[in-house]
């Protein structure tokens, strides 16, 4: 009997579809940074909604940090309930049953889209994507707490109204990862054979079969998602496919959906089949399979290719790039109109179509064709086998400070040694990327290694160097970057320790908690997530704020008291500042400094001297001798020498706690997958900032650019904020923001500091759309920062003749900004970001950057002629940074965007450092020391200071400590 579009049909729960389509789930990318559904998801969808029997709503996390792509949606706690409803009736009153797809994403889950979490898997194996990192195994409790989590997301989908889910076993998410011989690699009940990798889908099933029981939510449809074949060896066949459905039949799923890009498609292993895939699914399906009703999908646009699709054996379709360039698709196929096959350029507001969306449309319709064709062509190079011209060759790639010198000696067939010149490296910083990463390319005789965390410019250096090698060595370079990557051995040892103290964060803070600890005769351990020791302070200019120091004094200051740097300090915190910690921060910094120095070790810039700084009334800035690297390499070396107990690449994940809330330790899991369970009398939090988490922060950042460290996820601040602590949090909306950053990728900002220090000593002036200057250059970040907001769009550019762009390039240089980068912004022509534009006269220059030319030059001639004077009498910028005219060309406009890493909230705390909670009482057991301690610097923090409270809280934490654990009484 011949199927026909428009005809009802009725599913296994009883509800009747009132025709057979379906609006695919399409990812928007829209929702808000945890997950919440925005306004611009409403109108997509209630736009697309009425004409088809159901829409399908995009993949929704049901745990936080299962996100496999950045806006997803989340049904992963109640708090959703609120939008999630609004979504579904604005769905259901145009006229179409509701259906949202619930997932996790699994080794798909990149710690850059889940507050730097790590992605979990059935087994440690990476996917084959560039840059994938090594999953986590789950354990048998893992994985029971995250069936009941697909549970829970089906009970927050029927109480926010939605008439069903469908469970995400596709587009090798977490469900498929467990069901695929790639991806799963356990000997257990849920590995080892294929009945066993059919275990965790239908567990999944079941769950979500009882919950919707357990709710008496009558009619409720379940469906279920699946990618038929894998392209991975060893991946999902389609025998093993059919076997996994024909097990789900005999649950009764109200339907399947094949995920595929287009609907005729054959096997993407067996090419020299052209069957169909639904064509052998009907051969090959069960009776109980038989009764179910499948989905078909892709290549579905016009009326024809639906009717085709019924034809050759589905009895749903689900309609993707159709409903995005045409809402109204089934209307228009209901009356045989043509539909087009792209969006209109400028139809995105009528389309109702989100701009993450828009903007990704392209690849969202890509053709399959091209899909399979790099799918072959990577299986195609797996093949392959690698000759090499024996010998060993000298490369060169560039590190994290210098070019890395590297030799590479290769057999015939292998690479068989790499040694590496260390360079200028950071000391610490990079060992481990000289040892793992060699390792990793000759055991797995492959260049798709993992980049060591915290140090990835370094890997990368490493990677490419024996890249460059293996060119000159005769070999195909893209055959070494399509071998997988080795399979990780996950350890299951689980180590016990007691201690006095244990710090999490191995910054400057948990340094100097550390040290005064075990300098108090403390037992100690310091955790750190990364490779090496040295947080933020070890890639940082590496300048301190001094005051009430011998230091300051041999400096020639001897005048500067605490009562002077509080009055700096709330001016430029706008009054906002905890004045408590701030006054303990004044009276406590001069002791540390001269503690840092003396016990330390480290040495300070004395013959540079104090800095002279528009925040400060008294000079009482110092650099390090060797900046951030310095004091780094340094404090390194006095770990080492005291034996304090540092677990590197051992990342804090829980705090532990007692029955009467106080807490009692930590518990942490290394790298390999070992778990401490650390036992102490306090822990000491000294985790940093949360810059590069969207969840916690506040929206005036979101159109700010981070530039600071990928690790700073606010780790501590989530540890300490469970509901059995309720740690008290302060100025959560505060950040330091800097007025000099390039958008060098997407949100992503580099410093160009180094540079605009040394060019506005001398000439260059801040201008702005309009060509004019807006604000003393050498004024306080926080001055040009005001001027810079004010600006539409906030942004302004540095101008610069030829000879000071040399100089500009010079100073970046050390900042991470490279000639050859520099260079290709430059060639963009202004048409890309960052911008930066360079023409042989000014007003070439005015016409390439839009800005009036007259006003431009006007603006020069002026500076000129305050030089010529000895005086600015238009902003007043001192007579000492006025040394030259603005020079011959050819001249550059640079843009100077704001951008932040230091975060300057965090958790409340007392006096000695105590955490706080909710009741502003202390939570026994538990302290806290740096950036992790909100309110300090108010709404800005001036140059030096950061580091500066982060070694004086970390002392004072210390020394507290000590006072609860072994008396009043301090060495």
């Amino acid at each position: 009997m011949k199927k026909e579009l428009f005809e009802p049909i009725n599913l296994s729960s009883g509800v009747a579809l009132k025709n057979r389509l379906v609006m695919a789930p399409m990812t928007t990318q829209s929702a808000f940074y945890d997950g919440e559904i925005t306004e611009e998801i409403i109108e997509y969808y209630r736009c697309r909604a009425g004409g088809a029997a159901a829409v399908i709503v995009e993949s929704c996390f049901i745990e936080e940090h299962g996100r496999g792509f950045p806006g997803a949606l989340g049904v992963d706690t109640d708090k959703k309930i609120a939008g999630l409803t609004r979504l579904a009736k604005a769905i259901k009153e145009k006229g179409s049953k509701a259906i949202l797809q619930i997932y996790h994403a699994g080794r798909m889950a990149w710690p850059e889209y889940n507050g730097g979490a790590h992605p979990i898997c059935a087994s440690p194996v990476a996917a084959l994507r560039p840059n994938a990192p090594v999953p986590k195994e789950m354990s048998d409790d893992e994985i029971l707490t995250m069936i009941q989590r697909f549970g829970d997301a089906t009970r927050r989908a029927i109480k926010a109204g939605y008439d069903g889910v469908e469970i995400h076993g596709a587009n090798t998410f977490l469900i498929q990862q467990f069901f695929s011989p790639h991806s799963n690699r356990r000997n257990d009940h849920w590995g080892g054979s294929l009945e066993k990798r059919a275990h965790f889908p239908l567990a999944v099933l079941e769950e979500v079969q009882r919950v919707r029981q357990e709710e008496a939510a009558e009619g409720f449809i379940i469906g279920y998602r699946f990618s038929p074949e894998e392209m991975e060896k060893p991946g999902i066949c389609f025998e093993e496919t059919m076997y996994l459905l024909n097990q789900l039949a005999k649950s009764k799923p109200e339907y399947l959906h094949f995920s595929m890009g287009t609907y005729q498609r054959s096997s993407i292993i067996d090419t020299e089949c052209s069957e169909p895939l639904i064509v052998k699914f009907l051969t090959m399906r069960s009776p109980e399979l038989s009764t179910i009703p499948i989905i078909g999908v892709g290549s579905i646009l016009q009326r024809e290719d639906a009717e085709a699709a019924l034809e050759i054996g589905y009895d749903l379709l689900a309609i993707g790039k159709g409903f995005l360039v045409e809402p109204n698709w089934v209307q228009m196929i209901a009356e045989k109109k043509v539909v087009r096959h792209f969006a209109l350029s400028h139809a995105q507001s009528e389309l109702k179509i989100p701009t993450p969306l828009w903007q990704f449309m392209e690849e969202m319709v890509i053709d399959p064709e091209e899909e399979k064709q790099k799918h072959e062509r990577l299986k195609e190079l797996q093949k392959r086998k690698v000759a090499y011209q024996p010998g060993t060759y000298l490369v060169q790639a560039q590190g994290h400070n210098s070019p890395i010198e590297m030799q590479v000696t290769f057999s015939k067939e292998k690479i068989e040694k790499i040694t590496i010149d260390k360079g200028n490296e950071s000391e610490g910083l990079s060992d481990l990327v000289f040892t793992r990463i060699p390792e990793q390319i000759i055991e797995g005789q492959t260049l798709n290694v993992d980049a060591v965390s915290g140090a990835s410019a370094s890997s990368q250096g490493v990677i490419a160097g024996v890249e460059e090698a293996v060119k000159l060595a005769g070999a195909d370079v893209e055959v070494l970057k399509a071998r997988p990557k080795p399979v990780v051995a996950w350890s299951e040892e689980v180590v016990e320790e007691s201690v006095d103290v244990v710090i999490i964060g191995s910054g400057a803070a948990g340094i100097s908690a550390a040290l005064r600890a075990d300098q108090l005769g403390l037992k100690v351990i310091l955790l750190e997530k990364l490779s090496f020791v040295g947080g933020a302070i070890s890639i940082s200019g590496g300048n301190q704020v001094v005051t009430g120091s011998k230091l300051q004094q041999v400096a020639g200051v001897k005048d500067d008291t605490p009562a002077a740097m509080v009055a700096d300090f709330l001016e430029n915190g706008n009054g906002l500042n905890d004045q408590k910690l701030l006054t303990l921060f004044a009276e406590n910094i001069g002791e540390t400094t001269d503690w840092v120095h003396e016990y330390l070790g480290v040495a300070y810039d004395i013959k540079q001297g104090l800095h002279v700084l528009a925040e400060y009334q008294k000079n009482r800035e110092l650099a390090y001798q060797g900046g951030g690297a310095g004091f780094a390499q340094t404090v390194r070396k006095t770990l080492q020498n005291r034996g304090v107990q540092v677990l590197l690449q051992t990342k804090a994940q829980q705090l532990l706690v007692d029955d009467q809330n106080n807490v009692i330790g930590v518990k942490a899991l290394e790298e390999s997958g070992k778990t401490y369970m650390i036992y102490a009398s306090t822990v000491i939090v000294t985790t940093g900032g949360y810059g590069n988490n969207a969840a916690l922060l506040k929206e005036r950042f979101k159109q700010i650019l981070y530039y600071g460290p990928k690790s700073a996820t606010g780790d501590g601040l989530l540890m300490a904020t469970i509901p059995a602590l309720k740690a008290q949090t302060r100025a959560m909306d505060q950040g330091k923001i800097y007025p000099n950053g390039l958008e060098v990728s997407q949100g992503v900002a580099k410093s160009t500091i180094g540079g605009n220090l040394i060019v506005l000593k001398e000439n260059g002036i801040l201008v702005n759309q309009l060509g004019k200057r807006v604000v003393n250059e050498r004024a306080s970040n926080k001055k040009v920062l005001e001027a810079l907001l004010k600006q539409t769009p906030p942004m302004l550019y540095l101008l610069l003749d030829g000879k000071h762009f040399e100089h500009f390039s010079q100073g970046v240089a050390e900042g991470g900004i490279t000639s050859e980068e520099l260079a290709c912004w430059i060639a963009q022509e202004g048409k890309a970001t960052p911008r930066i534009l360079k023409a042989a006269t000014l007003e070439q220059l005015a016409i390439k950057a839009q800005m009036p030319v007259e006003q431009l030059i006007e603006t020069v001639d002026n500076f000129n002629y305050w030089v010529a004077q000895g005086r600015d009498e238009e902003f007043h910028r001192a007579p000492e940074y006025l040394q030259e005219p603005i020079g011959a060309g050819p001249y550059y406009l640079i843009e100077q965007k704001p951008r932040f890493a230091t975060t300057l909230g965090g958790l409340a705390v007392n006096r000695s450092l105590q955490v706080l909670n909710q009741q502003n009482q202390p939570i026994k057991g538990l302290y806290a020391a740096g950036e992790v301690v909100g309110g300090v610097m108010g709404s800005d923090s001036p140059s030096g200071a950061n580091n500066a409270w982060a070694l004086t809280s970390g002392k004072l934490a210390a020394e507290a400590v000590w006072e609860v654990t072994k008396g009043p009484k301090k060495a």
